[in-house]
């Protein structure tokens, strides 16, 4: 299905204007249940970003809906948790609102999403000109590419590592150079991602065994994509996932235990014609998942975020983001004056206004140094 050359890395691209309020698709959707804790700190990032956003209304999932969702012929056979139910019903809702929509593309976020405050004016501009080189040329309007030549883009994801992560092995020793170069892939600098001792340590291991630079992103046909708090897909493959490869129901004798996995299949085993921005651009926050419904304990927590919290605490950043929403520097509660503030410092202009940061994010000492004088000011005057 795949038959466009690769581009030889690392590829260039010019300057480009800020993405629209939507990042170039018809709309996007944000999931986000009726009583959600998430969507108030979701809604104030999308504002300082300049993000206009759509949240479909999520009915409050009873048990006897989710009890339908199950293969009643093989209850003993079914894996799927009530909370993973309950986001797939979720996501099945936002999609048949985009259907009913009639536009031609559109981007699905969960309201436990963090990104780069440089995501409208500059990440997604790089981001879509990459998709746009390994699709046949389109007519402009098409920010993306043409809709007839994708099915589903991961913008945002927990890890596309060509392989599972199962095992906690990644990287360098399980895939190399060549795993990237057969596939239909963009390269291209990104100086708003972390230097790589900041990164998620999966990533890290990934990138080097690709032997890509630092501050690189790559834009390529998806492997092995994991999690859907971040993904855009046109009409066609948004009918296709709501009547024949994730509907809102338990496939008997299938056992997909939960909505991410049914669409990873279709990527990885049905020929779609899906891409992965690697890394990410969306990244879901530490704390209660729309899943579900309760923080994550650590023995529950799935490889890659058990991985990468300590270092999310470390940092007080999301995994792979540079300079993000999750610190609650850029709250603003109701308060325009300092929204308008924020928006035009932080979401248009770009700068990092966190304590002990540079505009553009870089830290006025490293991190560990930094922490070491907090004690010691706080050791001499204690």
């Amino acid at each position: 299905m795949f038959s466009f050359a690769p581009l030889s890395p690392p590829y260039t691209f010019s300057s480009n204007p800020p993405a629209n309020a939507t990042l170039g698709f018809g709309a996007i959707y944000a999931i986000s249940g009726h009583d959600s804790p998430r969507r108030q700190g979701l809604l104030e990032a999308a504002n300082v970003t300049g993000l206009d956003l759509q949240i479909p209304v999520i009915p409050e999932w009873t048990q006897d809906q989710v009890d339908d969702f199950r293969d009643n012929d093989h209850l003993e056979n079914s894996t799927i948790l009530d909370g993973s139910i309950k986001a797939w019903l979720s996501h099945n809702v936002a999609l048949k609102e985009f259907l009913n929509s009639g536009k031609e593309t559109a981007l699905f976020i969960e309201d436990d999403v963090d990104w780069d405050i440089r995501l409208r004016t500059s990440q997604v501009p790089k981001t879509a000109a990459a998709q746009r080189e390994l699709l046949p040329k389109a007519a402009k309007r098409h920010y993306w590419g043409n809709p007839e030549d994708w099915d589903l883009l991961y913008i945002g994801h927990c890890g596309d590592y060509f392989t599972s992560v199962d095992s906690m092995h990644v990287g360098v020793g399980i895939v190399h150079p060549a795993d990237l170069d057969d596939l239909p892939h963009a390269v291209y600098p990104d100086t708003t991602l972390p230097d790589p001792s900041d990164m998620h340590p999966f990533t890290v291991a990934l990138l080097t065994a690709f032997n890509l630079p630092p501050k690189t992103r790559v834009v390529h046909k998806s492997v092995w994509p994991l999690c859907t708090f971040g993904y855009a897909v046109t009409r066609r493959m948004a009918a296709q996932i709501v009547d024949e490869l994730a509907p809102p129901m338990e496939v008997p004798n299938k056992h997909t235990h939960a909505y991410d996995i049914a669409i990873l299949e279709a990527c990885r085993d049905k020929g779609y014609r899906c891409f992965t921005v690697n890394p990410e651009l969306f990244h879901h926050m530490e704390g209660v998942s729309l899943i579900d419904g309760v923080a994550k304990t650590k023995d529950h927590r799935p490889p890659a975020d058990r991985v990468g919290t300590a270092q999310v605490r470390y940092r007080n950043e999301t995994s792979n983001i540079g300079c993000g929403f999750w610190s609650k520097d850029f709250r603003w509660k109701g308060d325009m004056q300092r929204l308008a503030y924020l928006r035009e410092e932080v979401g248009r202009k770009g700068r990092c206004l966190k304590p002990g940061r540079m505009d553009d994010g870089s830290r006025v000492e490293p991190l560990a140094t930094a922490r070491r004088h907090r004690r010691v000011h706080h050791h001499f005057h204690s």
